[in-house]
C-alpha cells in the first residue's frame, strides 16, 4: 500500500502535456512538444529522458538525457529550447534531420524536486518523390522509324509509387512501359521506369512522364523530346536580286538638278556666253553622273 500512495504522490504534482500524434516530412526539422505543468510553483527540474521505445528497450535508445546539469544528446537531437535549463518547463524534443528510420513511438519521462511525469509519443515520417529526369537511347541523331527506349528515374518516396507515360497528344502509354522500384538503405524508394518507342517519327517527338505517390498524387513531372537528325534540305539556290528602284530616283532626281541648273544659267547670262555650258557638256555631265549612280 506504501508503494501505491508513494506513485499518487509523485505523480499528483506534476503533469507532462503532449501531444500523442506528430507526423514529419524527411530532411526537415520537426518538434515532439511536451510541457511540464506542476500544480505548484518554483518546481526544479532534476531529469529529463527521450527514448525511442523498441520491443528490446536498450539503454543506448535514449535520445536525449539530463541528469543534474548534465547533458547527453545523440546526434541529431537536442531540446527545441536553445538555452534550456532546469527552471525551463519546456522539454520538447527536435529532431534536426527527419528520417525514415525516427518513424515509431517515442517516450519523454521528466523527475522534478514534486513528482514524476512521463507521456508516449507516435511519430509517422513522410518523403515526396523528387522531380524525375529522363534519357533515351539513342540519345541524338536518331533516324525515323528508329525503335527508341526512353526512361525516367525518380527517388524519395516513402513508399513505393508509380510513373505515367504521355505523348504530346496527350494518349497515356502507362501499359506499355515496365516499372522497377527498389527501396535504399535510408528507407526511400527510387523508381525506374522504361518504355520503348516503336518506329519513332518526328510526327511525334514529346513525351512526359509524371511520378505518383502511393495515393495517386501528382509529386513530380518531367518531358522529353527525343532528337531525331536533321533533315536534308538540299541545295540552297540564291538568285541575284533586281537593283534597288530608288537608284532610278536618285538618277532622275540628279538629272532635275542639273537641268534647272542649265536653264538657271541660259537666263541670267547672254546667249552668247553659253559656250561655257554647251549641250554636249550637259548630256556628258548628266550620262557621267548617272553611270556612277548606277552602281
Amino acid at each position: 500500500m506504501y508503494i501505491f500512495f508513494s506513485d499518487i504522490l509523485l505523480t499528483a504534482f506534476v503533469k507532462l502535456e503532449c501531444k500523442t500524434e506528430y507526423h514529419g516530412v524527411y530532411g526537415q526539422q520537426l518538434i515532439l512538444g511536451c510541457i511540464v505543468k506542476p500544480v505548484v510553483v518554483d518546481v526544479t527540474i532534476i531529469t529529463v529522458t527521450w527514448k525511442r521505445m523498441r520491443a528490446a528497450a536498450k539503454a543506448d535508445d535514449n535520445l536525449l538525457e539530463y541528469h543534474k546539469e548534465k547533458m547527453d544528446l545523440t546526434p541529431g537531437f537536442k531540446f527545441a529550447e536553445p538555452s534550456w535549463n532546469k527552471k525551463n518547463m519546456n522539454v520538447s524534443l527536435l529532431l534536426t534531420n527527419t528520417k525514415m528510420a525516427d518513424k515509431g513511438e517515442y517516450e519523454c519521462m521528466v523527475t522534478t524536486d514534486v513528482g514524476i511525469a512521463t507521456a508516449t509519443i507516435s511519430l509517422s515520417v513522410t518523403a515526396k518523390y523528387k522531380t524525375p529526369t529522363m534519357s533515351s537511347i539513342p540519345e541524338t541523331n536518331i533516324k525515323e522509324n528508329t525503335d527508341v527506349t526512353l526512361f525516367c528515374n525518380s527517388t524519395g518516396g516513402h513508399q513505393t509509387g508509380l510513373i505515367w507515360w504521355f505523348d504530346q497528344f496527350g494518349s497515356n502509354w502507362t501499359r506499355s512501359a515496365e516499372l522497377v522500384a527498389k527501396e535504399t538503405d535510408d528507407g526511400l524508394f527510387r523508381l525506374s521506369s522504361r518504355l520503348t518507342v516503336l518506329k519513332a517519327t518526328s510526327s511525334s517527338t514529346n513525351y512526359t512522364c509524371k511520378v505518383l505517390n502511393v495515393n495517386g498524387a501528382k509529386e513530380g513531372m518531367a518531358s522529353f523530346v527525343i532528337k531525331f537528325v536533321s533533315r536534308d534540305l538540299g541545295t540552297t539556290k540564291f538568285i541575284k536580286s533586281p537593283k534597288p528602284v530608288v537608284t532610278n530616283f536618285r538618277v532622275l532626281g540628279l538629272q532635275a538638278v542639273l537641268q534647272l541648273l542649265f536653264f538657271s544659267l541660259a537666263w541670267n547670262f547672254p546667249r552668247q556666253r553659253m559656250h561655257l555650258m554647251p549641250n554636249e557638256l550637259f548630256l556628258a555631265m548628266e550620262s557621267k553622273v548617272a553611270h556612277s549612280c548606277s552602281q
